[in-house]
């Protein structure tokens, strides 16, 4: 049913870790990746941010100061700046069960169990400074690090009560379209082809796309194949032309028309 890569827990993770602190300004973390889900919980923090981040489908930018809540099984794409930092820390559901042990008041499980982005105002911003900073500088005590992350997720399961969360997508129909766009959206395959496909009416397609995005088929379509042209410019090492082709446009014009309308610079401003 689910056609999508599923991250798991690494060994050590699994066996011994109830949760890890992950920078994310390291070069090599920098990667153009696919739509995925995880086994686990995440929150991600960009102190300084750049980028997108789609979640279930929507786009959010990745703004300084900001909290991403990830909950475990829910589609994502991140493509942040390479100049973007900040951190992630993963966890397990023994965590938060412990934590809730020890704070019976705060519905925990309520607050992480939803994606959510929480982009920090000037006033939240200084209240969590000092807990960002203090995580970036105690890497090397795990004792205290374990106590921080408690620390951190408190903060947020109590300040942050009424932000909107993400809705959750279990249409499994929605992730074998996904799937089905990963293979052919450069071939522009009408709604009728999917649907042909997905052994379901077009109609009926075309309601289950908008109810679990908000978009149409072109759109996602659109979307996958932009993602695409962004991971050529910036990994591939190919011309323009050869981009152009790659993509199934019929002349480097077009592609260059299209990318501009669709970014607002060139593709050869892009690629840097």
């Amino acid at each position: 049913m689910i056609n999508y890569p599923t991250y798991r827990y690494a060994v050590e993770d699994a066996h011994q870790r109830l949760a890890r602190f992950v920078r994310l300004d390291n070069p090599d973390a920098y990667v153009f990746d696919n739509f995925h889900s995880h086994e686990y919980n995440e929150v991600l923090v960009f102190i300084k941010g750049g980028g997108t981040h789609n979640i279930n489908f929507k786009d959010h930018p990745i703004t300084d100061c900001s909290i991403h809540l990830l909950a475990a099984k829910d589609l994502h794409w991140l493509e942040r700046s390479k100049d973007s930092y900040g951190f992630a820390i993963v966890y397990k559901d023994q965590f938060l069960e412990k934590l809730q042990f020890m704070n019976p008041d705060i519905n925990y499980r309520e607050e992480f169990d939803h994606s959510r982005i929480l982009n920090l105002e000037e006033a939240s911003r200084e209240n969590f400074t000092h807990i960002f900073q203090e995580l970036l500088s105690n890497q090397r005590d795990a004792v205290y690090m374990l106590n921080l992350i408690a620390a951190f997720l408190t903060k947020i399961a109590t300040a942050f009560t009424d932000s909107n969360k993400e809705q959750k997508i279990n249409d499994p129909v929605i992730f074998k379209l996904i799937h089905l766009i990963d293979h052919h959206y450069k071939e522009h395959l009408p709604l009728a082809n999917y649907a042909s496909q997905l052994h379901i009416a077009p109609s009926t397609l075309q309601k289950r796309i908008r109810k679990a995005s908000g978009k149409s088929l072109h759109h996602l379509q659109q979307e996958r194949l932009m993602k695409e042209a962004k991971r050529l410019l910036v990994t591939s090492g190919q011309s323009i032309a050869e981009i152009t082709y790659e993509l199934g446009f019929k002349e480097p014009a077009h592609f260059s028309n299209w990318f501009r309308k669709q970014m607002g610079i060139a593709p050869s401003e892009y690629q840097g």
